[in-house]
């Protein structure tokens, strides 16, 4: 059996081929604030003493 190629409203891809995001400075605006960050960035360290909700539930990292 063949793997068969990815497709979006009958047209095929190669996800591999896609744009990855740069590690630049960029200059955006994301819900109305103003950025000069790379897009592409580590994610910050998760806080375990920090209290989080999700619909109602607390969870912690």
């Amino acid at each position: 059996m063949t793997n068969s190629p990815l497709r979006y409203r009958g047209v095929a891809y190669d996800a591999s081929q896609h744009e990855h995001p740069s590690t630049e400075a960029v200059e955006h605006t994301y819900r109305g604030l103003h950025y000069v960050a790379p897009l592409r960035h580590e994610p910050a360290p998760a806080d375990p003493s920090t209290d989080l909700q999700y619909r109602g539930a607390n969870y912690h990292h």
